[in-house]
């Protein structure tokens, strides 16, 4: 396998898990949500994640791509093909690497830096969304100290 070939794997499988199934993505923010937000009903929960409003492919795209690079600088060739394997345990694998990787620092200032200057140039003042982000920031904000 190529290292070509390694990267198009490793980055179809992470967009394919996380960014082409909106369903998917407003499925795990209810999950969040429930678990982060107490004391709100499953219909609130269900509206709140029908309105945060979608992120361009490209940032999902960034990101996947990001991990890539990262993964094949740390990872043992053999272990990338395995991870390429196409098999249920080697796209978890895949997944769950990549949430960790998210979850690093260096990728939470990455991500924050994407979101503000998207949040600039995307939200306008009467769509909901301005509101709706403070919102659930100030929450994951009094989560997380």
């Amino acid at each position: 396998m190529t290292d070509q070939e390694i990267r198009a794997c490793v980055i179809a499988t992470i967009l394919e898990r996380f960014s082409a199934q909106k369903e998917h993505r407003q499925a795990a923010l209810r999950d969040v949500l429930g678990i982060t937000v107490t004391h709100v009903d499953d219909r609130a929960l269900e509206h709140f994640a029908s309105q945060v409003p979608e992120l361009p492919e490209e940032l999902y795209g960034k990101w996947a791509t990001l991990f890539c690079e990262r993964l094949m600088e740390t990872i043992p060739r053999t272990q990338l093909v395995d991870l390429c394997a196409g098999t249920v345990e080697s796209e978890a694998t895949l997944a769950l690497v990549y949430v960790m990787f998210m979850e690093s620092e260096r990728m939470e200032k990455i991500v924050a830096a994407d979101l503000q200057a998207l949040g600039v140039s995307l939200s306008s003042p009467d769509d909901g969304s301005t509101l709706l982000g403070a919102w659930l920031k100030a929450r994951m904000t009094q989560t997380y100290q």
